[in-house]
């Protein structure tokens, strides 16, 4: 009996050794992977919405939190993680096709890591030494997003690394202590050390929102006093009578640029690239169209396999000139809806507007001119300012402009059925047009962009980029 007690004792160390030994080795092994104390879950419940929203409108929903769709739409979580965290978000993207974005910070450095953005379905980190996803080595392709699917995004923050998970696969990560991370202009929350969540132009519910810690602290910011800019309202209050001249600052003290665009028929580079250099720069875009309804691009304008289409945030009627710095029209036949003086018809009747938009597209780009401010047109666009009226005449009268070779729509043009080059608006209302080619490099229209006084002309979608870069770049000298 002795025996046999000593026998079972001996047993018994045994297997205390080996649970315990077991224990330190998975401690050991998964300590990059399980979260430890000052966790901070199910944040949605510490959310104020009148406090934390930055931009966008923002909802409590029985399914979670809910954002309209918006450019930029986001909201700064109450929450400093320090050290090492893993940042879990569960979501659902009900309408459109662009970003879901975590905000996130690492070491010194603060950044998003975004999912199906740019309008290329890629996913990546951004910035990374001053290169957005498009550019840096994060850069993931084929990352699509499918509407109505719930999808958890996970970044596991180490002191040396990030990976950014989807439905528990690892899509991309940089490595690097955060010294060279920033925040992409277009996510850019109050403060640098708080976490944030965003949805670009597409209507979102977050389910959950879990910030676990790893080797640090989660400091729960709920209850501080936090300064952020204020949430531009959903309609545009109207210009005042008497606006003052000038470069004047948006108003929540960004940058911001009005980007108008047809219904349509919009030629979606002449769209997409101007304003990826214009938010590259650290600039505000915001889209205006007749209706405040879906923007639908020509076909093969450079939407690649998605559909293109844009949701504009303002209707035209609707826009005040105060919030803006700069005001460009993109090109496509759509556009020709717009041009407030021509006297012809077209025979796509969705190209012949109605008189109301064009009276206010008018009185928009007169009270750009009376600002002191940019006024901006690409390819088919300048047929726009060629035929406004200020003071009774073309905006283009008597000024050195460029525009496309290229025909425009086919219609009714000094009475009879004709379809002339995009430029005849222009010519007939008294621009000095210069060559096609004739800026820069004659071998390509890639840097046709001609500047008299504050209008700026580009000739076609093969100017578009550089439209932005050079708006951009006058804005930043004129500030």
């Amino acid at each position: 009996m002795f025996l046999a007690d000593r026998t079972l004792s001996r047993l018994m160390l045994i297997a205390v050794a080996v649970v315990a030994a077991f224990t330190i080795v998975t401690s050991t092994s998964e300590a990059d992977d399980k979260p430890e104390s000052d966790n901070a879950n199910d944040l949605i419940k510490l959310l104020n919405l009148n406090r934390d929203t930055v931009a966008g409108q923002w909802r409590q929903t029985a399914d979670g939190l809910l954002t309209i769709a918006a450019n930029g739409s986001r909201i700064s979580l109450p929450v400093e993680p320090k050290g090492e965290y893993d940042f879990k978000v569960e979501f659902t993207r009900q309408t459109g096709q662009h970003s879901i974005a975590l905000l996130f910070v690492s070491g010194a450095g603060q950044a998003a890591f975004d999912l199906d953005a740019w309008g290329q379905h890629l996913a990546g980190f951004q910035n990374v030494g001053g290169k957005d996803a498009r550019q840096n080595t994060t850069r993931i392709e084929d990352v699509t997003l499918i509407n109505g699917r719930k999808y958890t995004a996970e970044l596991r923050v180490r002191r040396d690394r990030v990976d950014a998970y989807l439905d528990g696969k690892l899509l991309s990560t940089y490595r690097g202590d955060g010294s060279d991370l920033s925040m992409l202009g277009n996510w850019r929350i109050p403060s640098k050390r708080t976490l944030g969540i965003g949805a670009w132009d597409s209507e979102t519910i977050f389910h959950s929102i879990e910030v676990r810690s790893v080797n640090g602290t989660i400091d729960l910011a709920s209850n501080r006093a936090v300064t952020r800019p204020r949430t531009p309202p959903t309609t545009t209050p109207a210009p005042t009578n008497n606006p003052p001249r000038g470069r004047r600052p948006a108003a929540d003290g960004g940058d911001r640029v009005l980007m108008v665009i047809a219904n349509d028929g919009f030629f979606y580079r002449e769209y997409g690239d101007p304003r990826q250099e214009l938010e590259r720069a650290g600039f505000t875009v915001e889209v205006a169209a007749a209706r405040k309804a879906s923007c639908i691009p020509h076909a093969n304008s450079g939407q690649g396999g998605s559909k293109g289409i844009v949701m504009p945030d303002v209707a035209i009627a609707d826009a005040d000139p105060n919030r803006y710095q700069a005001i460009l029209f993109s090109g496509g036949w759509g556009s020709s809806m717009y041009q407030y003086a021509f006297q012809g018809s077209y025979n796509n009747r969705a190209y012949n507007g109605d008189r109301r938009t064009k009276e206010a597209t008018n009185q928009l780009i007169n009270a750009f001119v009376e600002q002191d401010k940019y006024v901006c047109a690409l390819c088919h666009g300048v047929s726009v300012l060629a035929w406004s009226r200020v003071n009774g005449r073309s905006l283009l009268a008597g000024r050195r402009a460029t525009g496309p070779t290229r025909q425009g729509p086919a219609g009714i043009y000094n009475g009879r059925q004709s379809q002339p080059p995009s430029r005849w608006g222009a010519e007939q209302n008294g621009a000095k047009m210069v060559a096609p080619n004739s800026v820069g490099n004659p071998g390509t229209a890639a840097d046709d962009i001609v500047i008299d006084g504050k209008i700026m002309t580009g000739q076609d979608d093969i100017s578009a980029r550089e439209m932005g870069r050079q708006l951009a770049k006058q804005l930043k000298a004129a500030s």
